[in-house]
């Protein structure tokens, strides 16, 4: 190693300066697609559409995600984890500009660039976390920074409906994309030291696309894992998008009460994600918490078909222990995503993270459009959720099965 290989080795920010910054830009990356779905109430009224639509505004999100995060390891590996993360929070900071237009076209082309930068976050942290996570808090580590996903819905639903009360929803968006811009520049300064083993010489393409996906379908563990994220964000994204729009328009509560309870539900995912985190490393069996959450998403969908005759401290317990599992289990997935990558042939756990979470994009694409097309023939958003039910327990019995699988390979190994 040289002189300057090493004193910028020296100098490369800490396991949790990093940790700190990869937490903070994946809350504003989520923030800024479930920004619209917070206030979806008042924009419906100002732009006299239907509240339902969000749905397919946030598929369409991770439409565009799909594409973005199959090219996000060839990306990093040319220009770095760090230019890739500043790339998406300057993504998220101009989609959030374009919804402010108010123009339908406009919020279109803004919600395939929110796509494209929400994909870029995720791999471009992780990448940056595997070069410093020490293998026994691997699991801790990844779930604090995959809190920062319920920790962005929380500033989302804590913000956005007051804000667009105060100064409008146009102006309320035009604000959440300041932080998105800042924190852009800061990765923007910090590149010197996370993108010291970029090679400029890496081709970005088809290629590049379908070498991946051999590495993920090559290895079965990482097919269940990718299969388990799919089913899992199918349900994830649906509660993040329709818990405030079912509270309104179902229960009768206003605006800033459902975003109220929408941030508690995001809330007990950020604590759900380290205490899972936990639970994973002190277990030694990330697949087994992933199938014991399956379970607990599948009983609170189903519970929430009497929510309408329930006290609303039994409602909001109900929404809360959803919250809890079906947006605290991400960072246990990922986890076991950067495991079995070290046990690939494939280099580096951030170039197979965008190859396994192209199906994560998959399931939030048809999941919340399935749930809006549920709704539009049931006319029920509890009923919906219910329904619901039936991907999260099948995504359990995957996971337990993953378990079983490796505990008898680890018997016949021994």
């Amino acid at each position: 190693m040289s002189f300057a290989a090493g004193e910028a080795a020296a100098r490369r920010p800490s396991l949790s300066a990093t940790l700190a910054i990869c937490t903070a830009s994946q809350a504003l990356a989520t923030s800024s697609i479930l920004a619209l779905a917070a206030i979806t109430p008042i924009v419906a009224r100002s732009l006299s559409i239907y509240s339902y639509w969000i749905g397919y505004q946030v598929s369409l999100i991770y439409f565009a995600g799909i594409f973005a995060s199959a090219v996000s390891g060839s990306l990093i590996k040319r220009w770095g984890a760090a230019r890739v993360g500043q790339i998406g929070l300057l993504c998220a900071a101009f989609g959030l500009l374009g919804l402010a237009t108010g123009k339908v076209p406009a919020m279109i082309v803004s919600s395939l660039l929110l796509g494209v930068g929400y994909a870029c976050n995720n791999p471009s942290s992780s990448h940056m976390l595997q070069r410093l996570a020490p293998s026994r808090l691997r699991n801790v580590i990844f779930s604090i920074k995959q809190a920062g996903v319920p920790l962005g819905g929380v500033l989302a639903a804590l913000s956005m409906p007051p804000l667009s009360e105060a100064v409008g929803w146009q102006w309320a968006l035009i604000i959440a994309a300041i932080p998105c811009l800042v924190l852009g520049m800061t990765f923007g300064l910090l590149r010197e030291w996370w993108d010291d083993d970029r090679k400029p010489q890496t081709l970005v393409g088809v290629g590049a696309v379908w070498e991946g996906q051999k590495r993920v379908w090559a290895r079965s563990d990482l097919r269940l894992v990718s299969m388990l994220g799919m089913l899992y964000a199918a349900v994830q994204l649906s509660v993040s998008a329709f818990t405030v729009t079912m509270l309104v328009s179902e229960l009768g509560w206003t605006t800033v009460q459902a975003g109220a309870v929408a941030a508690a539900v995001q809330v007990c995912g950020a604590i759900g994600r380290v205490v899972w985190g936990v639970v994973a490393d002190l277990l030694g069996a990330g697949f087994l918490v992933l199938a014991l959450l399956g379970l607990m998403i599948g009983l609170c969908c189903i519970a929430l078909l009497w929510s309408h005759g329930l006290t609303v401290r039994a409602d909001i317990a109900i929404l809360c222990v959803l919250g809890a599992s079906a947006i605290g289990w991400n960072g246990v997935m990922l986890a076991e995503t950067a495991r079995l990558s070290a046990l690939s042939a494939a280099a580096g756990s951030g170039t197979l993270t965008g190859d396994v979470m192209v199906y994560t994009f998959i399931g939030v694409v048809i999941g919340p459009s399935a749930f809006a097309f549920a709704y539009g023939h049931i006319g029920s958003y509890t009923i919906s959720f219910a329904l619901f039910s039936i991907p999260a327990l099948v995504g359990g019995v995957i996971a337990l099965w993953g378990h079983l699988r490796s505990q008898s390979l680890v018997r016949r190994r021994s």
